[in-house]
């Protein structure tokens, strides 16, 4: 059995439920959408979580790696909040519904934490000596923080945008 296809085989079947998961969240969000503001608020709250799980599980709770994670946080809050501001919205501010465009980026977003994840998750179970050296470990809280963060902006430059939104009625899809 080549490499690829034993790394395949040896992953939990629920890496893979989460994937499927994932994609489907991701297909979706490419079609125009109107949707409850707090469900929107849910994706981003989800990476957040499973940033920090991650940088606990794999790195403890040492400053020396949270400060990079946050400081790429960060950075990628401010990211994801101009890219929010290229994005068009509709609010119904009564039933506190928005609507998106639709668009690649979610999925874009959602591959590639999934990929980061999957492949530092990889390196942890073979090789975890490799994150003794910083560029591993700092790659790792770096990639993390960056792109949690910009699901986070993303959502903070929505919520900002909703408030600006005139009102107008929808109807939740």
């Amino acid at each position: 059995m080549t490499p690829i296809l034993q790394i395949v085989a040896n992953t939990p079947v629920w890496v893979w439920v989460l994937l499927a998961y994932l994609l489907f969240i991701g297909i979706r969000a490419l079609r125009p959408a109107t949707a409850p503001l707090w469900r929107v608020g849910i994706l981003p709250a989800v990476f957040l979580v499973w940033g920090l799980y991650s940088l606990y599980q794999m790195h403890g709770l040492a400053p020396v790696r949270i400060l990079p994670w946050g400081a790429a946080l960060i950075g990628g809050i401010a990211v994801g909040m101009v890219i929010s501001g290229f994005q068009p919205i509709r609010a119904d501010k009564t039933r506190h519904l928005v609507r998106t465009a639709g668009g690649p980026l979610t999925l874009i977003l959602i591959l590639l934490i999934f990929a980061t994840k999957y492949e530092f998750g990889f390196l942890h179970a073979t090789q975890p000596a490799l994150f003794a050296e910083t560029r591993f470990w700092l790659s790792e809280v770096a990639i993390s923080g960056m792109l949690a963060g910009m699901f986070i902006g993303r959502f903070a430059g929505l919520v900002r945008q909703y408030r600006a939104a005139p009102h107008e009625e929808l109807v939740a899809t």
